[in-house]
């Protein structure tokens, strides 16, 4: 019997290969980046910080492309063990420099208030004029998550310790790859993890800015947020009729790298899905539910450029 376009959560086959294959794949171009750019930093021509800093751009892109993963995985759709499914989404997502069980508490609260104002978290990111949405996004994005991180360390309740131990794990794993590991190697911290740094703000933006500004709020009747802080069946019902973030459709090797994050708005109306099911569902269901689509990052940026948050 054919697989349904649009399967259930218990249908679903999770890539667990793919998404191990990819993500050590991922690591290593950022490894191999770092001797790259470490190897041009010794060398005596001025002109090589213009390679060095384009090795930074690609390794947030190949950071991206972890993020992707570890937002599989707080979605529960990494692995099929609940153990390695955190294990890996934990080391991912403390390697693009964000708290993982943090991020999952602030992302399923996204979802669950999508474009909302006054309830949704992540408008705070992005509310306001475009460049500025740009430019501060990624800043204001990590501040709202380190402090869910550190409410979790002083909370009190054993729940929200074990969250905050698993996020001081995994973020202390990051640190000793990045400020031990690199110098343990004979690389320079200089052109290999401050170009990276500086280059993480605009290229979030570059994908970031294309979720879910320009369109217009979301009606809501509640008038509290509820956090939510793990993903189940409850977290898994949404109205499909509502239109609450973009499909961006790029090159091939981008959604493969970026899993398929690009059709976000799929995700949002099927947020259970791994991401190797979005392209099908995109398809199987754009003539039933309303999306809004755009051909391209770069004319995505052009475009949103002119709108406001709430467009």
């Amino acid at each position: 019997m054919a697989a349904p376009a649009v399967p259930s959560p218990k249908e679903q086959v999770i890539p667990a290969a793919e998404n191990l294959f990819k993500g050590l794949l991922l690591v290593a171009l950022v490894a191999a980046s770092f001797f790259a750019a470490d190897w041009l930093f010794r060398q005596a021509s001025p002109l090589k910080w213009l390679p060095i800093a384009l090795l930074g751009v690609a390794n947030v892109v190949f950071l991206t492309g972890m993020g992707a993963l570890a937002h599989d995985a707080v979605h529960r759709v990494l692995f099929r063990s609940a153990f390695w499914n955190d294990v890996g989404g934990g080391l991912l997502s403390a390697l693009t420099l964000i708290p993982f069980q943090a991020n999952r508490q602030f992302h399923l609260t996204h979802h669950g208030y999508a474009h909302q104002p006054g309830l949704d978290p992540e408008c705070a990111m992005h509310d306001r004029p475009f460049a500025l949405a740009a430019a501060l996004g990624a800043t204001i994005g990590l501040h709202a998550q380190y402090r869910l991180y550190f409410a979790n360390l002083v909370r009190g309740d054993r729940r929200s310790a074990w969250r905050g131990a698993q996020d001081t794990f995994f973020i202390g794993v990051a640190a000793a790859v990045y400020f031990v590991l690199v110098p343990a190697a004979g690389l320079s911290l200089w052109p290999t993890v401050l170009p990276l740094v500086i280059a993480f703000p605009p290229v979030f933006a570059f994908r970031a800015m294309s979720d879910h500004y320009g369109l217009p709020a979301v009606a809501s009747q509640a008038k509290q947020r509820e956090e939510i802080f793990d993903a189940d069946e409850k977290g898994w019902e949404t109205d499909r009729t509502r239109v609450t973030g973009w499909v961006v459709l790029t090159s091939p090797w981008l959604e493969w790298l970026w899993s398929h994050v690009n059709y976000h708005e799929v995700h949002h109306k099927y947020p259970y899905l791994s991401h190797r099911y979005l392209p099908q569902v995109y398809a199987a269901t754009r003539d039933t539910y309303p999306y809004r689509v755009v051909r391209g990052y770069w004319r995505s940026l052009l475009a949103l450029r002119k709108l406001s948050y709430y467009g």
